[in-house]
C-alpha cells in the first residue's frame, strides 16, 4: 500500500502569537527523528506515557460517563421513570431530539471558545455543568422539566468529543496520534457496555432508598461521577503545549513543555490560536476541510446497529418460535461492539506505525462495501446475513484514521483542525438522526427496500473522497516541490 507524503510546510513562528516559552525553556530545536539521541529517545518515550496516563486516562473516564449520562435516559424510563411521571406517546423521542438539537447547537460556539478559554478550562466546565444537570433529572416532576434538562445536558456535552479530539492533536506526532484518538473514541462503546449493567444495579439495590426510586439514583450516582471526574480535569488536563495549564504542573514539568515544543516544531505544527469570527469562515475556504469532513461522515458511514436487533428479532425457528431468547438479543450485539472497538485500536495503531493512512481506508472500504453487499442480497443463510450486519460494526475505524491524516495535514492550520473536529461531528449528528428515520422505517422491518442500497451509495462517495484526498495532497506536494526547485534555480 503506498504511502502518503504530507507536504512540508515552514516550522510555525511562535513569536507572533506570543507562544515563545519562557527562558527558562531550553531553545527550541526541531530535529528529526533520526538526529534524536538515545537519551532524547528515551525522554520522549517517557513523555508519551506521561501524556497517555495524565491525558487520555481523564479523558477516557470523562467520555465513558459522557456517554453513560447520554444514554440513561432510556434505562430510567423502562426503570419506573415512565410510571412515575406519566410519560406517554412521543414524550420520550423528544427527550432524544432535545439533547440532540442542544448538542449540535454546542458544537460551533464550543470551538472557538476552546481556542480562546482553553481546554483545561472550557472542557471541565462544561463537563460539571451536564454532571449538574444530569444530578436534576433525578428531581423532575414532569415531562417539561425533563426537556430542558436533556436539552442542556446535551448543549454542554456537545463541547467534549471535538475538544479533546483538539488537544490530542496539538500534543501527540502523526505517528502516535489517530491510536491515541481511537483509545479516547472507544471510551464510548465501553461506555455502552457499562451503562446498561450500571444503571440496572443502582435502579434495583438503591430503590426506595432516602425516598426515592431507584431510576432516580441512578441520574444522581452518575451525575456525581461526572463532576467529580470534571474535577479532577482541571488539575489533569495539561491545556495547549504553548499555553500550558499551570495547574497541571505537579506532572507537567517545564521541560516536558519544552519537550512537547521541540516535537510539534518537527513536524512543522503551529501552536493554537485564538478562533476569531472572520478565521472560523475563512476555514470553510480549505478545500481539505470539506474533503476530510464529508469522507468522515460518509465513508464511514454504516447501516445503523439498532436495526441489527430488529432483524434477530425477526429470526423464527421452523417450529415458529423465536430463535434467540431476549437475553440472547441483547448480548449478540455487544460481540459487534467488540468487533468495532478491537479494529478502531488495530487499523488505528499499524496506520500510524506504518504512515499510511489511504491503505487501511482502502481496507476499511472493502469491508463495509462487502458488508452492504450482503445486507441488499439478504442471503437465505441467516449465518451469511448476520456476518453481514458485524462486518458493518467496521465502520468507525474509517474515522479515527482520518482524523489522524488530518491532523497531520493541517498541521499548520490549528484553526482548521478544531474547526474540522466541531464541523465533522455535527454533520455526522444530521445524518444520524434524520436519514435513517427515512431510510428504515419501522413498517418495512426486517427487510427494508432502500436502507443497505443508500448507505452502498455513501460508501462509494466515501471511496471518491479518499482518492480525492490522496491524489489532491499529492498534486499540492508536486507543485510545493516543483515552486522550492524553482526559487532555488533563481538564487542560484
Amino acid at each position: 500500500m503506498a504511502e502518503i507524503k504530507t507536504p512540508q510546510i515552514e516550522s510555525p513562528d511562535f513569536t507572533d502569537k506570543n507562544d515563545l516559552p519562557s527562558e527558562s525553556y531550553p531553545e527550541l530545536v526541531p530535529l528529526t527523528s533520526t538526529e534524536l539521541t538515545d537519551e532524547q529517545r528515551r525522554e520522549e518515550r517517557q513523555f508519551v506515557w506521561r501524556l497517555d496516563l495524565s491525558l487520555l486516562v481523564i479523558g477516557f473516564l470523562g467520555y465513558a460517563f459522557k456517554y453513560i449520562d447520554q444514554q440513561n435516559i432510556s434505562n430510567a424510563y423502562v426503570s419506573g421513570m415512565k410510571e412515575d411521571l406519566n410519560i406517554v406517546g412521543n414524550q420520550y423521542n423528544y427527550f432524544t431530539v432535545l439533547f440532540n438539537a442542544g448538542y449540535i447547537i454546542m458544537l460551533w460556539p464550543s470551538c472557538i471558545l476552546v481556542s480562546r478559554i482553553g481546554p483545561s478550562k472550557w472542557l471541565p466546565f462544561c463537563e460539571v455543568m451536564w454532571g449538574i444537570f444530569t444530578c436534576c433529572l433525578a428531581l423532575s416532576k414532569n415531562y417539561r422539566t425533563i426537556y430542558g434538562l436533556r436539552f442542556l445536558v446535551g448543549f454542554f456535552e456537545g463541547s467534549a468529543w471535538p475538544g479533546y479530539m483538539t488537544i490530542i492533536s496539538q500534543w501527540y506526532l502523526p505517528h502516535e496520534i489517530a491510536l491515541r484518538m481511537s483509545l479516547y473514541n472507544i471510551a464510548q462503546p465501553v461506555g455502552a457496555m457499562l451503562s446498561g449493567a450500571m444503571q440496572g444495579a443502582l435502579s434495583t439495590n438503591l430503590e426506595g432508598h432516602g425516598g426515592k426510586a431507584g431510576w432516580q439514583w441512578a441520574f444522581i450516582v452518575n451525575g456525581v461521577c461526572t463532576i467529580a471526574i470534571a474535577l479532577a480535569a482541571f488539575f489533569v488536563l495539561p491545556g495547549y503545549p504553548e499555553r500550558p495549564n499551570p495547574l497541571a504542573g505537579w506532572y507537567m514539568k517545564e521541560k516536558h513543555i519544552a519537550i512537547a515544543l521541540r516535537r510539534n516544531a518537527r513536524v512543522n505544527r503551529s501552536g493554537q490560536r485564538p478562533i476569531t469570527v472572520k478565521s472560523f469562515l475563512n476555514v470553510f475556504r480549505n478545500w481539505k476541510v470539506w474533503a476530510f469532513g464529508l469522507a468522515w461522515v460518509l465513508g464511514g458511514c454504516t447501516t445503523p446497529s439498532g436495526f441489527f436487533n430488529l432483524w434477530l428479532k425477526s429470526l423464527k425457528l421452523p417450529n415458529g418460535k423465536a430463535r434467540y431468547s431476549v437475553a440472547q438479543l441483547n448480548y449478540l450485539p455487544i460481540a459487534g461492539q467488540a468487533i468495532s472497538l478491537g479494529l478502531q485500536v488495530i487499523f488505528s495503531s499499524i496506520s500510524d506505525y506504518t504512515g499510511n493512512r489511504i491503505g487501511f481506508l482502502l481496507l476499511h472500504f472493502a469491508l463495509n462495501f462487502t458488508s452492504e453487499i450482503i445486507l441488499i442480497i439478504r442471503p437465505s443463510n441467516y449465518h451469511t446475513y448476520m456476518a453481514g450486519w458485524y462486518l458493518n460494526y467496521c465502520g468507525f475505524a474509517a474515522m479515527l484514521i482520518i482524523c489522524g491524516w488530518a491532523s497531520t495535514v493541517l498541521a499548520d492550520q490549528p484553526e482548521a483542525r478544531t474547526v474540522l473536529f466541531a464541523s465533522g461531528t455535527l454533520l455526522a449528528y444530521i445524518l444520524s438522526a434524520f436519514v435513517p428515520l427515512a431510510a428504515f422505517p419501522a413498517s418495512e422491518a426486517p427487510n427494508w427496500r432502500i436502507g443497505a442500497k443508500l448507505y452502498l451509495g455513501f460508501c462509494l462517495v466515501g471511496l471518491a473522497l479518499y482518492l480525492i484526498i490522496y491524489f489532491g495532497l499529492q498534486y499540492e506536494n508536486k507543485r510545493k516541490i516543483k515552486k522550492s526547485q524553482e526559487g532555488k534555480r533563481q538564487v542560484a
